[in-house]
């Protein structure tokens, strides 16, 4: 059965460690019978496992899981360190996960994971009231349908047949992006900042970065624009300052390529920067308020302009030679 990894590495289950004391960090493990009486780890081998196991480990976590016929069965529970609380909760039926838990130090959820036999994962989210922010059902990890709420229960986003507007915030209530979803993949994000003003605009192709890119700051002022191909950077890439261009930078498949150029804060061009292949190449200008000063570059390494010249003919005639 496959497994959505939404909810970070605190789901990450040490329980394919069947026998806790093969892990190395066990301070003490307790086997109990379905029954209610102790038994040694000697007579809990012999019998038919049902029951549960009782482990506490070195960082202070306490484990209980529960088994039936030697496979996991019913709850498996683990605490923070030191504490009676229980931080995840996991459900099992005859070895096979069904469900799983994350709560907070205070006991209240977080999050929960329900796996369904046809490859089918419902995700609730959880404020920090333990109001549901979002509910969301995957098929083989494509998001098929949500609803979204506010911090009110009420609705504010929803995705059916997945295509719609997913909405993500924090437990605190904070949006954190708006999703336009279509056929279960993500066609374009807004973030936003803490204030509520918009942080990035992306656009997606495939579950990758393609297409512009914007970036703002705080304030709501231009940070950036950017142009991407399949994940890649591929275009020009223009920085502010103040919500001032200072800077654009094209690439070509990565790789940064073409003329580079950068301005002071009242639009006057200040240099001037060739590249070839994600390395300098030719000439760069830096223009003075008195004069410019002028570099030569050959695939990253400064040289003279008649160096310069020389290998670039080189070169040509390589070229040259080589299409006849």
């Amino acid at each position: 059965m496959k497994r959505i990894a939404v909810l970070s590495s605190a789901f990450a289950l040490i329980t394919s460690c069947q026998n806790c004391n093969s892990c190395g960090d066990v301070v003490s493990q307790t086997y109990v019978h379905k029954y209610g009486f102790d038994l040694s780890e000697e007579e809990w081998m012999e019998r038919a496992q049902d029951g549960q196991v009782v482990t506490v480990l070195k960082t202070g976590v306490k484990v209980a899981r529960s088994f039936e016929n030697g496979q996991l069965h019913g709850t498996t529970t683990y605490t923070f360190p030191n504490s009676s609380v229980i931080e995840k909760s996991l459900t099992y039926d005859a070895g096979v996960l069904l469900k799983e838990t994350l709560n907070d130090s205070r006991g209240m959820p977080i999050s929960e994971q329900v796996y369904e036999f046809d490859n089918r994962t419902i995700i609730t989210f959880w404020d920090e009231k333990g109001t549901p922010l979002s509910i969301e059902e995957y098929e083989d990890e494509v998001l098929v349908d949500g609803k979204y709420f506010t911090t009110n229960h009420e609705l504010e986003g929803k995705v059916e047949g997945g295509n719609g507007q997913r909405v993500k915030r924090d437990r605190a209530g904070a949006l954190l992006s708006r999703d336009r979803m279509e056929n279960g993949q993500i066609a374009s994000r807004t973030t936003y900042h803490p204030n509520g003003e918009i942080h990035t605009v992306s656009n997606y192709q495939g579950n990758e970065l393609h297409g512009e890119q914007l970036k703002f700051t705080a304030l709501g002022r231009p940070l950036m624009k950017l142009n991407w191909n399949h994940g890649v950077l591929d275009g020009l890439k223009i920085v502010y300052r103040n919500g001032i261009k200072i800077a654009e930078i094209p690439y070509n498949n990565g790789q940064r390529h073409g003329k580079e150029k950068h301005f002071d804060d009242l639009g006057y061009l200040t240099a001037e920067i060739e590249w070839r292949n994600d390395k300098k190449h030719g000439c760069s200008l830096f223009h003075g308020e008195e004069e410019s000063q002028t570099q030569w570059f050959y695939k990253g390494q400064t040289v003279s302009f008649d160096r310069f010249e020389m290998m670039e003919n080189r070169d040509f005639q390589k070229d040259d030679f080589s299409n006849q």
